[in-house]
């Protein structure tokens, strides 16, 4: 989205709301973990505050991903936000470059870089299809969470192997 910001400047309003959607096309995953479902919705304003401009926006999506666990496809939804102060580009260097500036220029604001950065950084590092998801058995493979294997669990952390034999007299 392009907001001209020019005539919000020149206005005697305080408040500049906004609202609109990014295709899921539009969102450039560099792994093919997640895929964006739906359009990636979004809504805020911009606000005069004491000479300078504050930006706030709510965003809503829909990805697709595995399960860190079972590897079932599971749909999830995020709602994330961002706030920051709006800035005229000046072509800062990355030491100058700040998470709490948005930057525009000529009095034009592209919002769509901004919200896809948020969408991006908004993404879990693992995603469950159910908080209480068993997952698969690491030696059989078999669904924990649609039946019960057989295997043994045989496995004693080494550093309580010794007691293992502290009950064997009884």
């Amino acid at each position: 989205m392009k907001i001209d910001l020019i005539k919000f400047f020149k206005s005697a309003d305080k408040v500049y709301p906004f609202n609109g959607e990014i295709s899921p096309d539009a969102f450039d995953s560099k792994n093919d973990e997640f895929q964006i479902i739906e359009p990636i919705g979004y809504s805020g304003a911009i606000y005069k505050v004491d000479g300078s401009y504050i930006i706030n926006a709510d965003i809503q999506y829909k990805y697709e991903t595995k399960c860190a666990r079972c590897f079932k496809n599971t749909v999830n939804e995020v709602n994330t936000s961002f706030s920051a102060k709006l800035e005229e580009n000046h072509n800062p260097t990355e030491e100058e470059e700040d998470d709490d500036i948005i930057y525009y220029e000529e009095g034009i604001l592209y919002l769509d870089k901004y919200i896809l950065l948020e969408v991006t950084s908004s993404l879990p590092m693992k995603t469950l299809c159910d908080e209480n998801c068993k997952g698969l058995c690491d030696k059989c493979g078999a669904d924990l969470n649609k039946e019960r294997c057989n295997c043994e669990d045989d496995y004693i952390d080494p550093r309580l192997e010794k007691l293992k034999d502290f009950f064997l007299d009884e």
